[in-house]
């Protein structure tokens, strides 16, 4: 028995070990099974209006870029060269014209990813223009967002967003457009941020403002293990916010959904122990007149990520540190926590190969 194991009585369950938080090997291990298998959010359609528009990007250390093509239909690919491996399009969004022509060697590629020319390569030498198109990935819009997935084939994003799709039904997400953006770079991994996001053990202590909105008595915290979300919900106080949907989708998905507006967030993980906080606020009225209101209530939202994130911070310190190994997980208060890591445990087990994916 161990020295843990006898200093505590009763049934609970265990965190993960401390160095997966911080593990190469498992976060290569992680990019490939997790990150690389599941959609993830990459930006918001209103950016893509018309044929030729794009946006680049990063998932996951995957270099990517979408486009509209000239069907109205979203593509994406990765943002690199077949002739050289050049980056292709240098810019964070703008629009290309007719061809994808690569900086380098002026390559240059369709809007649906073919081959256009490979100029002045040699006498006689011609190149298959699907053989040698972009490497694609898959993209689908979902109301207004756009989602990637490196991996090639799949169940379709609605059947992976499962249930979410038709509880978030009546919320009006189309007629809500970008206001501002908050992006983070941060020292913890995407684990911490999932398994903090997914209990309100620590709200109480952490989030006076979110206490102040929220009846954080009933509280509740839903898990679906077949469908990999969880929905969150507490009765709103008097005078605090209209009715409200909170989603989390395994892995790192974030939609806090309103009438009047949405928080949307994800993580973009940056390596073992590092991620890109993402968060995009949408509004119905972004007229100047709302400006100020919009902005206070975008604030507030972020406010509660800035005390997660100081607390946690720490927490990564200490998972690196060599000391800690592991904790106990409450029943009461961190089931939601146990759902999520048993998740990250499942979605390591084998499978077949990944197509679109370089093996190691």
């Amino acid at each position: 028995m161990t020295t843990e194991t006898s200093a505590a009585a009763g049934s609970f369950d265990w965190t993960l070990p401390a160095s997966d938080y911080c593990d190469p090997a498992l976060y290569q291990r992680e990019r490939k099974e997790i990150f690389a298998r599941n959609w993830m959010l990459f930006t918001w359609s209103e950016r893509l209006q018309k044929p030729g528009d794009y946006v680049t990007g990063t998932l996951a250390g995957y270099p990517v870029f979408v486009i509209r093509d000239d069907d109205g239909v979203v593509r994406a690919f990765h943002n690199v060269c077949r002739h050289r491996g050049a980056q292709l399009l240098e810019k964070e969004e703008g629009h290309c014209g007719k061809l994808v022509v690569c900086p380098y060697h002026s390559w240059s590629f369709t809007r649906d990813g073919a081959l256009n020319k490979a100029v002045d390569f040699g006498e006689g030498i011609t190149f298959d223009p699907k053989a040698w198109g972009l490497y694609a990935i898959d993209a689908e819009e979902w109301r207004g967002l756009v989602f990637l997935r490196i991996a090639r084939g799949g169940e379709s994003l609605i059947d992976w967003l499962g249930p979410i799709h038709a509880m978030a039904a009546d919320y009006p997400l189309e007629q809500q457009h970008y206001f501002m953006s908050k992006d983070r770079d941060c020292a913890v991994d995407w684990k911490v941020y999932g398994e903090n996001y997914l209990e309100c053990y620590h709200c109480r202590t952490m989030h006076p403002g979110l206490c102040e909105s929220m009846d954080i008595d009933n509280y509740r915290i839903d898990t679906y293990p077949k469908d990999k979300f969880f929905h969150l919900h507490a009765p709103k106080r008097d005078g605090g916010l209209t009715r409200g949907l909170y989603f989390y989708r395994f892995p790192f998905l974030m939609l806090n959904l309103y009438d009047w507006g949405s928080s949307i967030a994800t993580i973009e993980p940056l390596g073992p122990g590092r991620i890109r906080h993402i968060n995009w606020y949408f509004f119905t009225d972004v007229s100047p007149e709302k400006a100020e209101e919009n902005r206070r209530s975008a604030e507030w939202s972020a406010q509660i990520v800035t005390e997660d994130l100081d607390i946690i911070t720490g927490v990564q310190r200490n998972l690196e540190a060599g000391i800690y190994t592991r904790g106990p997980l409450s029943p009461k208060n961190e089931y939601s926590v146990k759902a999520f890591q048993d998740m990250c445990r499942e979605a390591l087990e084998p499978k077949a190969p990944l197509r679109g994916v370089a093996a190691e």
